[in-house]
């Protein structure tokens, strides 16, 4: 399965966990406990998948791949507690027991990305991607990680790629240590956002509104691929940029604090009464950069610059607002 540890792309990158099921002959199957092969596989108990999954991957009689397998599941488990120490060591064992085991690839890949190791996770990733080409979630995730080193170019092949090799159909999100598999709709969606980011910030406009509307068609339960479309098409000089967006509003289809940045968007609402009506430090990072967006409207670059600033200081370093606001002021500050 692939997973992911965080519910919205817009928060920052999605670590993509991968498992797979342990394949054993029929003396294989016979020789395990039937319980911890099922709870390896299947548990939705995290701590007793890891405990069947330490059985399976110590014992010597089985075959190196189905070893190798039940170390993934385990470092998967251990992924999802947010054990990265020990999730990297269980995916560097199933990659000692199997080096052609794509998914142990996959997997270190990510671990060393949540423990900063960006070029030790790049390598992963594309070890991964060489043993199956057909990977869209390993293509997505390096995509991530070069977009977070400002590899744009590269980010926005690896997103494309993805988004042709369409949604991986073993994706799941972990959270709370709870696994929840989506529909294909939403991981597309995953994959238009995410290049919609890259091309936003290589100031590619016109294409990031296109794949912001690509997203909103495929899956947008709160406004915001929307919202990002009118954002993007603001940037691009689109006279129509609040069109769609006004539409929404009047049809209800934006709710509690998106419905406000909607209406700051197109002009209901002042940035003053935006950042009013703002309930957390969270909400006041984004009425902050949204607010530059009004800003750039009324061609008041001057206070544009300051709310993209305080966006930039105050918005967590995985919001797409923060990464977005550092571009935006780069951009100001070169003209």
């Amino acid at each position: 399965m692939f997973a992911t540890s965080t519910p919205r792309l817009r928060r920052g990158c999605k670590a993509i966990i991968a498992a797979a099921f342990i394949v054993l002959s029929a003396a294989d199957a016979s020789a395990v406990d039937p319980q911890d092969l099922r709870n390896c596989q299947e548990s939705a108990d995290l701590p007793r998948m890891i405990a069947a999954c330490t059985n399976l991957s110590q014992d010597a009689g089985l075959p190196l791949g189905a070893r190798s397998m039940a170390s993934l599941k385990r470092g998967f488990g251990n992924f999802a507690l947010g054990n990265i120490d020990a999730a990297q060591a269980d995916f560097s064992e199933a990659i000692r027991l199997n080096p052609k085991n794509n998914y142990a690839h996959h997997e270190l890949g990510l671990a060393l990305a949540q423990k900063g190791d960006l070029t030790g996770a790049i390598a992963s990733l594309t070890e991964a991607i060489n043993l199956d080409p057909a990977s869209a979630a390993s293509r997505f995730s390096r995509g991530q990680i070069y977009m977070s080193q400002d590899g744009l170019d590269e980010a926005i092949q690896d997103f494309t790629e993805a988004i042709k090799l369409g949604a991986d159909k073993n994706t799941a999100f972990a959270k709370d240590q709870a696994v929840e598999r989506p529909e294909a709709n939403r991981i597309t969606t995953d994959y238009y956002v995410a290049r919609a980011d890259a091309y936003y910030l290589r100031g590619n406009f016109r294409d990031a509104a296109l794949d912001y509307d690509q997203a909103a068609g495929f899956s947008d339960p709160e406004g915001y691929s929307q919202i990002w479309g009118s954002v993007a098409r603001t940037q691009g000089g689109s006279a129509d940029a609040g069109i769609v967006l006004s539409a929404a509003l009047d049809k209800g289809r934006l709710k509690d604090w998106p419905k406000s940045i909607g209406e700051l968007l197109v002009g209901r609402i002042t940035p003053a009464a935006a950042l009013a009506v703002a309930k957390n430090a969270d909400q006041i990072c984004e009425a902050h950069f949204y607010s530059g967006i009004v800003q750039l409207k009324t061609k008041d670059s001057a206070s544009a610059q300051k709310e993209f600033a305080s966006a930039r200081d105050g918005c967590p370093r995985s919001f797409r607002e923060y990464r977005a606001a550092v571009a935006d002021l780069k951009r100001l500050q070169s003209h």
